[in-house]
């Protein structure tokens, strides 16, 4: 059985009444005056850190987190539905945290030690990760914001399924596969929205911005500065730039 890692706190459980309300109070109280604990987790120290960068990669702490089993279309992919692009892979991203801005710190991931171990993504883990009873794959296959990969749970191909006969999510474009996409292939007039935003700081630190970030809107790329853009996250670690919050831990 693999060892879970928890992520976050998990909240008072049971109790007498009383108790259980004035703790519910308490937390409406703290999000009123502090915002929303997400939004904190992605400026916060590493212990602190839990953001979403794409829809099948996490930061979590000082480890980049690569969902097992599924591929979500890539930041800077484009989608087709009756002629018309689609931000699909950002649609992915927000839907992947939608999902765990919603669940809170119930948020669980487990190291996968299968096949495919050795293919990481540079600088990340393979992990199955659980929200409360359910599995984060399973959701995003579900709604058609990811494909299953080739040998992955076979419940993944069954749920990959559901949400195309569905004509959910990618289901109802036309698209290339993630991992084909990162390989060169396009459609035909394809375009590429290369929004991944590296800038080099104060510091001399080059940090890539992901528009699920908090502050990705006040982020500017400036090529006298050395910024550049990226296609895709991967991209941008490939290239040696990291996450904020986690550029002394040695993410790359």
């Amino acid at each position: 059985m693999i060892a879970r890692r928890r992520v976050g706190t998990p909240g008072p459980r049971g109790g007498p009444k009383k108790g259980w309300l004035f703790f519910v109070l308490l937390a409406l109280v703290a999000l009123l005056l502090v915002g929303p604990w997400w939004a904190r987790a992605s400026r916060d120290g590493p212990s602190g850190v839990l953001a979403v960068i794409d829809g099948d990669t996490l930061q979590v702490g000082d480890t980049i987190v690569q969902l097992y089993g599924i591929d979500a279309p890539e930041l800077g992919q484009l989608c087709y539905a009756d002629g018309e692009p689609r931000p699909c892979g950002v649609e992915a991203a927000l839907a992947l945290h939608k999902l765990i801005a919603m669940a809170g710190p119930s948020l669980h991931c487990s190291p996968w030690k299968g096949d495919g171990e050795g293919a990481n993504p540079p600088g990340t883990l393979i992990e199955v990760c659980e929200v409360g009873s359910q599995d984060v794959g399973m959701v995003m296959l579900l709604g058609g914001h990811s494909v299953a990969l080739p040998q992955s749970f076979p419940d993944y191909v069954e749920a990959q399924e559901r949400a195309k006969g569905g004509r959910l999510g990618v289901w109802h474009t036309t698209f290339d596969l993630p991992w084909k996409w990162r390989q060169g292939e396009r459609l035909p007039s394809e375009r590429v929205d290369c929004n991944v935003r590296g800038v080099i700081d104060a510091q001399g630190l080059r940090i890539y911005h992901v528009p699920t970030d908090a502050d990705y809107n006040e982020v500017a790329v400036d090529p006298a500065n050395g910024d550049v853009s990226f296609c895709s996250d991967e991209d941008a670690r490939q290239a040696g730039w990291r996450r904020p919050g986690a550029e002394e831990h040695g993410v790359d």
